[in-house]
Parts: structure tokens; C-alpha cells; sequence
């Protein structure tokens, strides 16, 4: 089978047929992310980012379906009722932003979207709330760094974790001043895009090389990435693997980290850290020599956080600078943050 953005339309479309044959309390169904792209595949594998809404209590708010082997549908399923008011929304980077960044509406009970679609959009692109959404990540990173250091003695996984979640929210507190939030596939290759739009460009080699060690792993990849696809395949097999590490996802992680290896190193390694210390983590490899060597090589182990304290606090420190800067130009004061 050919796989095209047209042909996984249809199939979306197929889907949900099905699904709201059998789903009466659906309101409305839009697509977001990656598909809203021209080209949304990496080495050929996608996803398909759904976000359904229900006029009663969801079971379960996340749902992740293989449509092939190179392409899953990702769906979060949204209670209608968290749509208001429309305030809310409006500061909620991830929900908001799939609601008023050009969605592809799929299904449509009465008026309903186009009703909080315009009341979400009345407010959402005025600059007190978007340095609110983006300050919601740059607050959480500055609160994870100032509690990194403690984290030391209570594993490499947790610790490394933190840091990597630190570097996240900085990356998605610039892209908000600018756009929608970014996601893991993508964060490393877009954040020199993002942090240009606001004149930035100061920022990228900053991040680079928080994820880059001293030592080139260039010709390690073999090693790398054989141990740790082993590893996401054998614990994605199992009931506890976390929902978007099932066995069935991996190539949606392997396939770009085998392409952005020579494309963009950044990025490769960023997928392997997040997918492979969030395994580590759930089942307690910590002491897992190849875990811990390729962790070692990126030098964002527990043992190399006072090297990093400085470059993370550059990072967060230069955020924090462009935040103000672009408020300054965009004439805000504290007033206008208060009254939100």
C-alpha cells in the first residue's frame, strides 16, 4: 500500500464512520498536528492526532490505534463541558491551541465548533494570553531545575527525566510566543524555526548542546540504537507499557531516529532519550549498562549536573529574556496578565 496524506484521510474518515455509528455522544471530531501539514511523514511513518468531543464523560482520554504499521491514530477524547468558558481554554496551550490554529473538522453535531471556535479565538491570540501559555512551561522548567539537584540520589531515571522535561518546556515556552506548543518527533528539528520567528536565533545552539555530550556518538549507532529498540520492543510487549510505548508504536519512534541520525543528530537522540528513559523508568533499569552508556555519552546522567546547572540556567535565563522582550514589544504590563 501506497500511504499518502489523501489515503490516510480516507482511512481516518472510515474510522470514524464506524466510530460514530456505534458513539452517540460524540459532538464533534477535528484533526490537528502533524496532518494539517503538506507532508506529515518522517521516513514514512505518521500519525494521525484526533481530538473528539463528547457531551458526556469520557472513560478514557487518550486512545491510540494502529492503522498500519507506519501510521497510528492518536485521539484524545475532550468532555464537552471543559470548553467552558471559554477563558479557560484559552490559557491551555495544548487545547486551545488544537482548537484555533486552522483544524480540519471532520464531524459536526449542529453549530457546535464553530460556536467555541470563535468564542476560544475572541482572546486567544492577544498577547497577555499568549505570554500566559507560554509562561505555564517556562514556570514549570525554572520549578524542575531548582529541585534537579535533589533529584541526584533517587535514580537516573527520574533525574534524567526532570532534565529532559526541563529542556521540553523551555523549547514549547518559545515555540507558544509564536505558535502551537511542539511535540517530541519534531522539537529538536523545529525549535530553531520557532525561536527565529521571535528573533531568536541565539537560542537554538544553546539547546543543541544540552542534549549533545563532548564525545560524537556518530560511531556508536549501531550499538545505540540496536539496544535500544531491543528494549522499546521488549517492554512495549508488555500490560504495562505506557499507552504510546505499546509495541505496535515503536516505528512511529525508530524510524525518524534512524533518519534524523545523519539529518540531524539533535533530534535522533532526543527521541531515544525521552522514549528510552521513559522505559527505564517504568521498570527500573536504571543500572542497565547500555541505558546507562549511551546516557553517559549524551552527558545528562546524574554525574555531569554540575556541568549541565549552568547551561540549563543560560538556557532558562535567555527564555526568560526573549519572554520580556516580546512583551515589551508588544506593550504588556503586569495589569494585563492580572486581569485575565
Amino acid at each position: 500500500m501506497i500511504l499518502n496524506k489523501e489515503r490516510l484521510l480516507t482511512m481516518t474518515q472510515t474510522f470514524l464512520s464506524k466510530r460514530l455509528h456505534s458513539d452517540h455522544s460524540i459532538v464533534c471530531v477535528y484533526l490537528t498536528g502533524s496532518m494539517l501539514r503538506d507532508d506529515p511523514f518522517i521516513n514514512g511513518t505518521a500519525d494521525v492526532d484526533l481530538v473528539i468531543v463528547h457531551n458526556q464523560p469520557v472513560d478514557e482520554i487518550r486512545e491510540i490505534i494502529g492503522m498500519t504499521p507506519e501510521v497510528t491514530l492518536d485521539i484524545h477524547h475532550i468532555e464537552q463541558s471543559y470548553y467552558s468558558p471559554p477563558r479557560k481554554v484559552r490559557k491551555d496551550p495544548w487545547i486551545g491551541s488544537s482548537l484555533c490554529f486552522d483544524p480540519l473538522l471532520l464531524y459536526n453535531k449542529g453549530h457546535w465548533f464553530e460556536f467555541m471556535q470563535a468564542s476560544v479565538e475572541a482572546g486567544f491570540f492577544s498577547p497577555e494570553y499568549v505570554i500566559h501559555r507560554s509562561g505555564l512551561f517556562s514556570n514549570e522548567a525554572r520549578l524542575l531545575f531548582t529541585e534537579l539537584e535533589n533529584q541526584r540520589n533517587l535514580g537516573s531515571s527520574i533525574y534524567i527525566s526532570s532534565y529532559l522535561k526541563i529542556i521540553e518546556d523551555g523549547c514549547n515556552a518559545v515555540a507558544c510566543l509564536s505558535g502551537l506548543p511542539l511535540t517530541d518527533r519534531t522539537l529538536m528539528k523545529r525549535f530553531n524555526e520557532v525561536a527565529e520567528a521571535i528573533n531568536r536565533e541565539d537560542l537554538a545552539p544553546i539547546l543543541y548542546g544540552l542534549i549533545l555530550g563532548q564525545n560524537s556518538p556518530f560511531p556508536y549507532y549501531d550499538y545505540f540504537f540496536n539496544s535500544w529498540k531491543y528494549y522499546l520492543e521488549y517492554f512495549g510487549n508488555s500490560d504495562l507499557a505506557p499507552l504510546k510505548m505499546k509495541a505496535d508504536r515503536i516505528p512511529y519512534y525508530t524510524a525518524p531516529v534512524s533518519y534524523y541520525w545523519n539529518e540531524h543528530l539533535a533530534s535522533a537522540l532526543w527521541i531515544m532519550a525521552k522514549t528510552w528513559c521513559s522505559v527505564a523508568k517504568a521498570y527500573q533499569l536504571d543500572d542497565n549498562e547500555y541505558f546507562v552508556t549511551f546516557c553517559n555519552m549524551l552527558e545528562i546522567s546524574p554525574m555531569f549536573f554540575a556541568k549541565r546547572k549552568s547551561q540549563l540556567e543560560l538556557f532558562l535565563d535567555s527564555i526568560e529574556d526573549a519572554q520580556k522582550n516580546w512583551g515589551d514589544s508588544q506593550g504588556l504590563d503586569a495589569n494585563d496578565l492580572e486581569n485575565l
